[in-house]
């Protein structure tokens, strides 16, 4: 057992806490004695048996947890034993030292002053029983002499007020060049607006033999006195209405104002301890001529310290209301000694790298260009949560896109590091860049360099008027082109160079996308080379303008198979899709049918034209060229060679002329033959051996139609100024199905609108450009 201190507020109250702990000890046979008090109605209620016994000098000294409590003045005194010594040696020292036990710190400076002088005296290297140097020697005799002195200090006890309505605890801290401590004390303020302020606890450590800068050791002080307030505050067990610490240091407290992550590993680390610590106390500057950590940390003797007001009751605007308390906020400091623990951070919307191995590198992780802007995106998440921007879960759009953009910046700061350099101190590419006919511009929002030409005031979306440039023959142009090549279901090369240009604009993009095409594997697998057959006139048909879809041709292709969609396992079903192409535009439109019935083309014939408009022609194949063909092949054709009379009968009702290619001639037929080869080539690409449901497959024929239809009719310009490639969906919706979505138009007003003469003007103009460039392509002879 030890010895156990409490209180209370009154003597009734004391004598019943008295009552029940003597009970409750003496349940478990344990008897409570050398009881003692400050109160002597409460003292005398104890048997002479169980009190303390004092001191046979003085009656009154009581010994409370290895501090001499004068019970009934309510004081605490410090007693010293040390006896001079002629020829002090290291153990005689340690021995004297030892013996000064102050938990509390109220002889903070004392024992601060005998701290500094041990420090010293480590430094001769001397062995315990070898007498001091004369110097040390003198000076530690002149202090053994001062300990007497401490006898003469009475310390209250009681820091407390009994009508006071406030409490708050100040907090000071200090440093020099051989120690750094802290100091608390506890104003009370009563409602009078008059207040008290008594020490309550002090720490003192003295500084590291190695050298450490002033600023350094302030910040140590700062922390001391943010671990001595937390334990000060959980020990009193107060209501604290707040807390301030106080520093003389400006440094310091520019410090603790800074987030850690800017600061250097020492400084940095004290700094995070003492946020957390003050979490709810407010940091304020103080002149060293008021401190009394300034006491504590160079120390005094303890003549000096008995009479010293400051240590004692603190500065004195603590006697002063709260409210009055003199607050020299400090501004950040711009000072060296400040500027030299802050970390040299880049940020990662600045990055430059000196060579291109981490680039290098990080593109090699995958030859998947979403997964590796995925991966950076992680990167970018990782650097916003470490300043506290916690994200979690997947990543989002903005997310996603932003980590393309800082990829595609890093890039062109390495491949294209004059140009970049230019454009973002606002200069122009030089005219040695290859850069120089594309008008480049450095866009602030997303830091990278956009196509600037000549289409600024056009209607065309921002992204296709300035796509982001990609460096010629870099492993970030491939990746992207391959990705879209891979998107939209292995298209041609100049498909691809025409998609990629709604976003991109790469360097040697043509032969870019020629070599993607190239060297696709599942590309070149479905790309065997057959017998080419050699090219006629084109017939009248396809060389007159006409409303999309008025002369078209059909074809069927199949069978495929697909499955229910609640079953796992079971009968597959047996699909056919019909395609009707356009003679003039070559848009094409795809129906699915169940069998190869009169009443299934019908019907997808009427689901057709409610969609495309009526038609005036239907050309088809002639079906003799088919004997000794499979029976599935003879069942095909049979539909569109031979109509029966249901067809015939609806035909002529619509007045649809059926039109059939002359017998054994299949390349009279290569314009619908071409699109069944379209569509083989991106279905089995796409979907390959997988088993499809209903809506799955009729979804991914759809995208296929958009995909075609979107194809451009003519070569694509190497020219950043010029217009879209001309496609079958200008015919169809005025624009290729692909591309961006547009304004609506409905937004504005009638009189925003042009006159239909002008759409009319319009039209004609594409139809010009279907003569003038698509016409003129056909009449060179492939093969």
């Amino acid at each position: 057992m030890d010895d156990g201190i409490t209180g209370t507020n009154d003597v009734k109250t004391a004598q019943i806490l008295q009552t029940q702990l003597i009970d409750m000890f003496a349940k478990g046979g344990m008897n409570l004695h050398k009881w003692t008090s400050n109160s002597l109605e409460l003292l005398n209620s104890f048997p002479s048996s169980n009190q303390e016994r004092a001191f046979p000098i003085d009656a009154h000294i009581s010994k409370t947890l290895g501090m001499n409590w004068l019970h009934l003045d309510d004081y605490f005194i410090f007693k010293v034993d040390c006896k001079h010594v002629p020829n002090p040696t290291k153990r005689n020292v340690l021995s004297v030292i030892a013996r000064l036990y102050d938990p509390l710190g109220l002889l903070g400076p004392v024992i601060c002053k005998m701290k500094i002088f041990l420090q010293k005296l480590w430094l001769e290297k001397l062995s315990f029983d070898d007498p001091l140097p004369q110097p040390i020697a003198v000076e530690w005799n002149h202090l053994v002499s001062s300990l007497k002195a401490i006898e003469l200090i009475k310390i209250p006890r009681w820091i407390l007020v009994d009508s006071s309505q406030k409490l708050v605890l100040h907090c000071f801290s200090d440093s020099s060049q051989t120690a750094y401590g802290a100091v608390i004390y506890l104003q009370c303020v009563r409602p009078d607006d008059t207040s008290t302020a008594k020490l309550v606890a002090s720490k003192s450590r003295v500084s590291p033999l190695k050298t450490v800068s002033i600023p350094r050791l302030e910040l140590c002080g700062c922390l001391l006195a943010a671990q001595l307030k937390a334990k000060v505050e959980q020990a009193l067990n107060l209501q604290i209405d707040s807390i301030l610490m106080y520093t003389d240091s400006t440094i310091s407290l520019a410090w603790i104002q800074t987030s850690p992550h800017r600061l250097k590993t020492f400084v940095a680390n004290r700094v995070v301890k003492i946020q957390r610590l003050t979490q709810n106390c407010e940091w304020q500057h103080v002149p060293s001529n008021l401190n009394p950590a300034d006491v504590l940390s160079r120390g005094l003797v303890p003549e000096e310290l008995s009479e010293h007001n400051l240590w004692w009751n603190g500065p004195p605007f603590l006697q002063e209301p709260v409210n009055c308390v003199d607050q020299h906020l400090a501004d950040k400091s711009t000072d060296t000694r400040f500027l030299c623990e802050l970390k040299s951070i880049t940020s990662p919307s600045l990055m430059t790298l000196n060579s291109s191995d981490f680039l290098t590198s990080f593109l090699n992780i995958s030859n998947n260009y979403r997964k590796l802007i995925n991966v950076f995106s992680y990167i970018l998440r990782f650097i916003g949560n470490c300043r506290n921007q916690k994200q979690r879960g997947h990543l989002s759009a903005a997310e996603t896109q932003e980590g393309e953009y800082r990829l595609i910046s890093l890039v062109q700061q390495v491949a294209l590091a004059e140009d970049f350099a230019n454009l973002s101190n606002q200069k122009q590419a030089t005219s040695a860049s290859k850069l120089k006919y594309l008008s480049p511009f450095m866009d602030t929002s997303s830091n990278v360099i956009r196509v600037g030409g000549r289409l600024h005031n056009s209607d065309l979306s921002y992204h296709v008027k300035h796509p982001i440039v990609l460096p010629k023959g870099h492993a970030i142009s491939n990746l992207i082109m391959q990705d879209i090549h891979i998107r939209n279901c292995h298209v041609g090369a100049q498909t691809l160079l025409h998609l990629t240009r709604q976003d991109f604009w790469p360097i040697g993009g043509r032969n870019l996308a020629r070599s993607i095409v190239h060297n696709c594997v599942i590309c070149s697998r479905y790309n065997p080379q057959f017998l080419s057959q050699k090219m006629g006139d084109l017939p009248e048909e396809r060389c007159t303008p006409s409303l999309p879809f008025d002369i078209t041709g059909v074809d069927f292709c199949g069978p495929f198979y697909i499955k229910n969609k609640f079953q796992r396992k079971g009968p597959l079903q047996k699909i056919y899709v019909s395609i009707f192409i356009c003679f003039v535009t070559r848009a094409v439109h795809f129906e699915i049918v169940s069998d190869l019935t009169s009443d299934s083309f019908i019907a997808a014939l009427k689901r057709f034209m409610a969609r495309r408009g009526k038609i005036s022609s239907i050309f088809t194949d002639n079906g003799r060229n088919f004997v000794g063909a499979r029976n599935e092949l003879k069942r095909l054709y049979k539909l569109v060679s031979n109509p029966d009379n249901i067809l015939a009968h609806y035909l002529g009702s619509e007045k649809i002329h059926w039109n059939f290619i002359p017998p054994k001639s299949a390349h009279f037929g290569g314009l619908w033959e071409s699109g069944v080869k379209s569509f083989k080539f991106h279905f089995l690409r796409a979907v390959g051996n997988l088993k499809l449901t209903y809506e799955e497959f009729l979804t991914v024929s759809n995208q296929i139609e958009g995909i075609l239809n979107s194809r451009p009719l003519i070569p694509l310009s190497s020219d950043a100024n010029d217009l879209q490639a001309l496609s079958p969906a200008h015919f169809l919706v005025g624009r290729p199905i692909s591309a961006v979505v547009e304004p609506n138009l409905t937004e504005f007003s009638d009189n925003a609108l042009k006159r239909w003469q002008r759409v009319t003007k319009i039209t004609q103009y594409v139809w010009f450009r279907w003569q003038r460039d698509y016409l003129n392509h056909l009449q060179q002879k492939n093969k």
